[in-house]
């Protein structure tokens, strides 16, 4: 018996030496002849459901298990997180996002006054525990939302941020103020000559102080005295001077003008060499084109057009691309509509990072759509879509609209097809960078 038991040892060692073999030939064959597999690329461990569950569940305190921290716990947390290349950890412990979570949505509003820049309200809210938010309300649709900046559109594409690793996205969480409660009572002299009654009698309207406020309706409360908006977690205080941050701003290469209504290219960026003999020559490609071509997939699937410019944190220290102000996403009209240009930067360039591409096979391959991953995600959230009020999709209450969500996985295919061009034009080696910063 134990001979026999020896030579099946034996054999089977012979058969998965000659198993090696096999994969080493093919794979130097596949190599040598350009073959491309994509399921070559895929982590040894399949993406599952109880990954996008993991997620779900940093953002959340289970039933019954109680905060035990005070506010400056959590906005500590947040604070030590952030890396010029990083809002977010890999890994949260110790329920600190969810923490951060909780005193967003429901902490106490200090000071409310008018947040300096930009074209439509938005509110510099100071939290117990000493954190300074932005609070973007939800907009009125009665002008089509065209233009007009979405504030569910900021939560989805926080959570869209998380499930794609590009953790450069500000931390987002929808919350509902009572106007008269706690707002009004803390607002600044300058916020609170700008409340009015509004043509309807309404009362506690507000307008704030920007570009655009005048001219666009005021914000009022709902028929139970809150109006309902995103709350923006601020960046660190070493990362700002005052309420702005600091940040290296590059103009993008790949800006796109509107023309009667559509999306128009540079005539240069029409040429099928625009990146390699213009772009390529001028930006870093580690790690700054490979982090604008990152961008460009979240930008594709969130529909934003409205990313003109690349702002770095620290770019002389190997900063990231921040993912900052997705509030003109998922409009009205976006959810028909796939503007191919916006993935200009992956096509014209056909470079990524192999990490990347990597997950984003992963994410192709979950056992639930890119769109119900991010259905999931969101349902943790009070936001609702323009115009709908609450949507149910199955037990999950959605921050998008379903043809949003629809949209989602239609051109996570159109991101994936244009790598397979990719790789039908260039080598592997050309395609996919080995980059040490992701």
């Amino acid at each position: 018996k134990i001979l026999s038991k020896a030579l099946l040892l034996i054999l089977a060692c012979s058969v998965v030496k000659q198993m090696e073999m096999a994969i080493n030939t093919t794979t130097a064959f596949d190599a040598a002849n350009g073959a491309h597999d994509a399921n070559a690329y895929l982590p040894a461990t399949d993406l599952k459901t109880d990954w996008v569950e993991q997620l779900r569940n940093d953002t959340i305190f289970p039933e019954g298990l109680a905060i035990d921290h005070e506010p400056e716990y959590y906005w500590q947390a947040a604070s030590q997180w952030f890396t010029p290349r990083q809002v977010l950890p890999p890994t949260i412990q110790n329920k600190e996002l969810a923490g951060i979570f909780h005193y967003l949505r429901n902490g106490k509003i200090l000071k409310a006054s008018s947040a300096t820049g930009g074209t439509q309200t938005k509110l510099l809210l100071d939290l117990e525990g000493g954190q300074k938010v932005i609070f973007k309300p939800e907009k009125s649709q009665h002008y089509g939302g065209v233009g007009l900046d979405q504030h569910h559109g900021e939560i989805a594409s926080f959570h869209i941020s998380r499930l794609l690793d590009m953790r450069r996205a500000p931390i987002t969480v929808g919350r509902r103020i009572n106007i008269a409660n706690e707002l009004l009572p803390v607002a600044t002299p300058e916020l609170r000559d700008t409340f009015t009654t509004y043509k309807n009698k309404t009362e506690n309207c507000f307008y704030a102080t920007c570009e655009l406020c005048k001219s666009l309706e005021p914000t009022c409360p709902n028929a139970d005295g809150t109006v309902e908006g995103v709350m923006i977690l601020m960046l660190p205080k070493q990362f700002r001077k005052g309420s702005d941050l600091i940040l290296t701003r590059l103009s993008s290469p790949f800006k796109l003008s509107l023309y009667k209504g559509k999306t128009k290219r540079s005539e240069a960026m029409e040429s099928k060499d625009y990146c390699d003999a213009q772009v390529k020559t001028k930006i870093p490609i580690e790690p700054q084109l490979l982090d604008i071509v990152e961008t460009s997939i979240f930008d594709f699937l969130i529909q934003n057009l409205d990313r003109h410019t690349y702002e770095f944190i620290d770019q002389e220290e190997n900063g990231a691309v921040m993912l900052m102000d997705q509030g003109k996403t998922f409009g009205l009209q976006s959810a028909d509509i796939d503007d191919l240009e916006i993935l200009d930067p992956l096509v014209k360039c056909c470079i990524l990072r192999k990490k990347k591409y990597e997950h984003l096979q992963w994410l192709s391959n979950m056992e639930m759509s890119f769109s119900d991953a991010v259905l999931r995600l969101t349902s943790v959230d009070v936001a609702t879509p323009p115009k709908t009020g609450t949507m149910k999709k199955g037990n999950h209450t959605t921050v998008l609209r379903e043809g949003d969500l629809m949209a989602l996985d239609r051109r996570m295919n159109i991101v994936l097809n244009a790598l397979e061009t990719c790789f039908g034009e260039r080598s592997h080696d050309e395609v996919l960078a080995d980059s040490l910063l992701y």
